[in-house]
């Protein structure tokens, strides 16, 4: 990833009387995002609406044994993206034995292909999806004692999942998830749908330059607005951190715009632990207070990343950042 140093930062910073509204930085992955499925060569809104059609309608054996069948093939012939989840996998667990990293690699696509069926499968009436177990649902709930609250997820797990359950946990709130386009509209609508039919509301962070001043009004409205913090879209200012004490970089924008809200951050991560069956971590609150230093959104930023380091060490094959830097 790049690296801590001044040099490497973006070149903004916060304006010397408080931040200035973000431009939504990098919300939620597309479920196509990441680059084992989402380039051209690799996905088109032809097979994302045969993946459709195949979760949401096809047996329930289908939805259950063919993605781990498919993400294996995508190991085979993915070399390039491979070797970043080979890399990912070394910065969490250290190098091993090539024949244990080669299985966790491909295990890790077999991950990611099942959460994206799921995800894609989630209107079924056949099967149901199931919280096995979600903790810190205290912590949301007196975040939201009379204001909306910022979620801050990643490429982790079956991310997807936690906007199922997230109204009812958090009382009817509406949910909205912030995330970057697809280079493929038709495929991205794909998922938007899905996502859309569920009660999810969707924002493409880069479509629009006023669509912060709109996540800024739900958040004060009381909504949930969900971002992630593993990712840096070009062009976005970030914030230094450590992660598996290496150099990392997360989006300055989710921080900037909980503190313009008067909300709290949460960390949330779901991982998948069977078919179907997930555990919902939400992590205690982060407060930023209304016109934060640069040295207090480094603070904030760099607690919300020990939360995802420690669900990453807790589900190292779920940790879907393809996106090498």
């Amino acid at each position: 990833m790049t690296e801590l140093e001044h040099p490497h930062e973006s070149p903004h910073r916060p304006e010397p009387h408080g931040p200035s509204v973000p431009t939504p930085s990098g919300g939620l992955p597309a479920a196509s995002g990441p680059r084992v499925l989402d380039q051209s060569r690799h996905s088109s809104a032809f097979w994302r609406r045969l993946a459709y059609w195949g979760a949401r309608y096809g047996p329930p054996s289908l939805l259950r044994y063919s993605p781990p069948v498919l993400g294996t093939f995508s190991a085979a012939l993915l070399g390039d993206t491979r070797e970043v989840v080979r890399q990912n996998l070394r910065r969490v667990l250290g190098t091993r034995s090539s024949w244990v990293e080669y299985t966790d690699v491909v295990r890790t696509f077999a991950n990611y292909a099942s959460c994206l069926a799921e995800a894609l499968g989630a209107e079924r009436t056949d099967t149901k999806a199931v919280a096995r177990r979600v903790s810190g649902a205290e912590h949301l709930m007196a975040a939201l004692e009379g204001r909306g609250a910022l979620l801050a997820t990643a490429h982790l797990g079956a991310w997807d999942a936690a906007a199922r359950w997230l109204p009812e946990l958090a009382r009817g709130r509406e949910v909205v998830v912030v995330m970057t386009s697809e280079a493929d509209a038709e495929a991205r609508r794909v998922n938007d749908t899905v996502r859309e039919r569920i009660g999810v509301r969707v924002v493409h962070s880069d479509q629009h330059p006023l669509n912060a001043l709109g996540l800024l009004g739900d958040l004060r409205r009381g909504s949930i607005v969900c971002m992630q913090l593993d990712r840096v879209p070009e062009g976005v200012r970030a914030v230094p951190v450590r992660l598996f004490e290496a150099p990392f970089r997360v989006p300055q924008g989710p921080f900037t715009l909980a503190a313009l809200a008067g909300v709290s951050v949460l960390p949330l991560f779901v991982g998948r632990v069977g078919f179907l069956r997930y555990d919902v971590d939400i992590g205690p609150p982060i407060d930023i207070p209304p016109r934060p230093s640069r040295v207090e959104l480094v603070r904030a930023a760099q607690r919300a990343t020990d939360e995802m380091e420690r669900f990453i060490r807790a589900h190292p094959t779920q940790w879907f950042h393809f996106h090498g830097e």
